[in-house]
């Protein structure tokens, strides 16, 4: 197995440009989901870059397969049983801020820039041409190795339900280049309520509007309200009031953090409402106040509602107020709940429901997104692991996250790579790049990963 993994090695560094050349031609293509057709589901930007890979599968002399134009997959080996990784081709859209073209693939400085140069275009266009070497080198296999990708991953992961449901083999095992090394072992559940009500009931304080978020996994960092000017409140370091001849307009500021980790943030809606928490508004708007004073806080885990578990293993529930909305026909707002390995969801929701019922308010609408969990002591943690410290020298231990990542689409699939410790991130942002030293080492790593699972 070292033999074939140090010859592997060699290989994918020798032809260092050709696959640069690769990857730069595939974030060229804006494989950005758009209005779709019959024949192209995801936009034809989208269908470009499936036939691109594909079509590179083929002329490397692969297995191909396109599944359902929503996503496919190139393989090498023989056998009953198949490995994977797991890589999707779509990416978010460019934005504003570029220094350098969004789907230019550009390298200045040692750095590539381009739209999926990590996310995930470049890992996946890597481990397809390390499969494409592994067969030029003849190694032997136990098992089937293939390079899955999605197509649809960044709205919601439609590709790879089609490619259950359209009854393709489910890999044994495999990783997703889609998050950070070391090595992902555990993804928390996660738990959406929006919670509210029709028609809220007046008070004696007419508040015209209340209105805050980004998204439900964002804390918000900004929160207006809008009421009758005999609302008296003063102006401080998080708070500013504008008043005209009817109402008063309030703005509180925060700092935005992704849910997973509320605490990084800053929450607007909590600093609105410590600071009118004593003003008898009346009517469903006190309790919505209410209701958020006494059961949120700006550390966000959750003890307020009595579901701040905690493993020692796995880490803490989180909770982050992401969305709201008041007004005179509406009253909404969106909870995001994150929990560890021995979180209860069912504990969970009735806590909340019982909760939001107390202050005259419903569940509107729910969603779950149950925990994965790859023990630590697995063979496929073990053999992974094993690969990135001797290709790193990096000792760092396997980590838990609240977020969630392409793997939970499969059992016995971690999230490996491409983001190195202490790596600037760039995932999602203006000026996405990947240092080209970095990003060929993770091909590296990708690369003896999947061959040490599929036991050369």
């Amino acid at each position: 197995m070292q033999a074939y993994q140090n010859m592997l090695r060699e290989k994918i560094l020798e032809n260092k440009q050709e696959i640069l050349d690769v990857i730069q031609k595939g974030i060229a293509i804006p494989s950005v989901k758009a209005e779709g057709t019959q024949d192209a589901p995801y936009g034809v930007h989208m269908q470009e870059m499936l036939t691109f890979a594909l079509n590179l599968g083929e002329a490397w002399g692969l297995k191909t397969k396109n599944v359902g134009n929503r996503a496919g997959w190139v393989e090498i080996g023989e056998g009953d049983s198949m490995v994977a990784i797991l890589g999707h081709l779509d990416v978010v859209p460019e934005g504003e801020g570029w220094q350098y073209p969004p789907f230019g693939g550009e390298i200045h400085d040692g750095k590539m820039y381009g739209r999926g140069v990590l996310d995930d275009k470049g890992p996946t266009l890597g481990a397809m041409y390390a499969l494409k070497l592994m067969k030029d080198m003849q190694i032997p296999l136990d098992k089937r190795i293939r390079v899955i990708f999605g197509m649809d991953e960044e709205c919601g992961a439609s590709c790879i339900a089609h490619y259950i449901e359209s009854g393709e083999e489910i890999p044994q095992a495999g990783f997703t280049p889609d998050a950070e090394y070391p090595l992902i072992f555990f993804e928390k559940g996660i738990m959406n309520f929006k919670v509210g009500k029709k028609h809220p009931a007046k008070g004696s304080i007419s508040v015209e509007k209340m209105e805050a978020g980004i998204a439900r996994n964002v804390v918000p960092p900004k929160c207006t309200l809008v009421a009758d000017k005999s609302l008296k409140i003063e102006s401080d370091d998080k708070i500013s009031v504008c008043e005209n001849d009817k109402t008063v307009q309030i703005e509180a500021f925060g700092r935005d953090a992704h849910a997973s980790r509320p605490f990084m943030g800053e929450n607007a809606i909590l600093n609105l409402v410590h600071k009118i928490k004593d003003i008898p508004f009346g009517g469903d708007f006190q309790n919505l106040i209410d209701f958020i004073y006494h059961h949120i806080d700006q550390e966000g885990n959750g003890k307020k509602l009595d579901i701040d578990y905690h493993d020692e293993e796995t880490g803490d529930t989180t909770m982050n107020l992401g969305m709201l909305q008041y007004h005179k026909d509406m009253l909404t707002f969106d909870l995001d709940i994150r929990y560890p390995k021995n979180g209860d969801a069912e504990m969970i929701a009735k806590k909340v429901k019982q909760a939001v019922e107390a202050y005259g308010m419903e569940i509107l609408e729910t969603a779950k997104t149950d925990m994965l969990y790859v023990p630590q002591d697995t063979p496929l943690v073990q053999k992974l692991m094993k690969v990135y410290q001797d290709v790193t020298g990096d000792c760092q231990k396997p980590l838990a996250i609240g977020g969630g990542t392409y793997a939970k689409m499969f059992p016995n699939m971690v999230a490996f790579g491409p983001v190195f410790p202490n790596t600037p991130e760039t995932i999602h942002q203006p000026n996405e790049n990947a240092d080209v030293d970095d990003l060929l080492q993770s091909i590296v790593i990708s690369a003896l990963g999947i061959l040490s699972l599929a036991e050369a």
